[in-house]
């Protein structure tokens, strides 16, 4: 029998996360899930008897880094971000895709994690001219040096699904995608699905690298959800 393995899905209420969770709990290969967030998400179904899940609901994101976040060789996820129009300001926005997610990952290191998962971006640096982009480098630079046994980073292109939320501008961005590529243009090259995230996510934390930095570009994350798929024929694709 497999020991479940521990995963903390931070972000579980958004695009990407929401599908990491649902994949986390579709997948053969026993977890033992918990998420940390502001709203309440409804009870769950596992595909694996072994597979628990236990959410954990917080007043303020802010304070989450204060108790423990992470569990003794497990995984730690991070699928947290927001926009400046929901943040209000670019310095509120950082506070959130960068200090929190720092913090909260620092966390999850000294509680004992080994693997860190971190959905990030295409075109990232932390000397971007863009604020976007800058934000992003600079938050995988500073989990890089956490010195986690493994530290996994996304970088997908735009984002493609149906939110909770609204955001405007990314939907239209999408329709737009979706519109060149059913005439034939190849979109697909700088999109990517949020179901083959959280199956790629899904994927890596059962089966962790060996190296201690690995990104995931664009082209590796629908590769590897095909081996998430793979691994769970049942598990119609969301």
């Amino acid at each position: 029998m497999t020991t479940p393995t521990p995963v903390t899905l931070i972000g579980a209420t958004g695009l990407t996360g929401s599908a990491t969770l649902q994949s986390l709990l579709r997948s053969s290969h026993p977890f033992a899930i918990t998420t940390i967030a502001r709203k309440a998400i409804p009870s769950q179904t596992a595909s694996s008897t072994q597979t628990t899940f236990t959410h954990t609901i917080v007043s303020d994101l802010f304070d989450a880094p204060n108790s423990p976040v992470g569990t003794s060789g497990g995984v730690y996820v991070s699928c947290l971000g927001t926009t400046r129009a929901q943040a209000g300001s670019l310095k509120e926005q950082e506070k959130i895709d960068v200090h929190l997610n720092r913090d909260l990952a620092k966390r999850a290191k000294a509680d004992g994690c080994d693997t860190l998962i971190l959905v990030s971006s295409a075109g990232t640096s932390a000397d971007s001219y863009f604020p976007y982009g800058r934000m992003k480098g600079t938050l995988e630079n500073l989990v890089k040096e956490m010195d986690f046994k493994s530290c996994v980073i996304l970088r997908p292109g735009l984002l493609m699904g149906s939110r909770q939320d609204s955001r405007l501008a990314e939907r239209t961005t999408q329709l737009l995608f979706r519109g060149l590529g059913s005439i034939g243009l190849p979109m697909g090259k700088l999109s990517a699905e949020a179901t083959d995230i959280g199956q790629c996510i899904a994927h890596v934390a059962a089966h962790p690298p060996s190296e201690k930095v690995t990104i995931l570009g664009n082209d590796d994350i629908p590769r590897l959800a095909k081996l998430w798929r793979e691994e769970n024929p049942d598990t119609t694709k969301q």
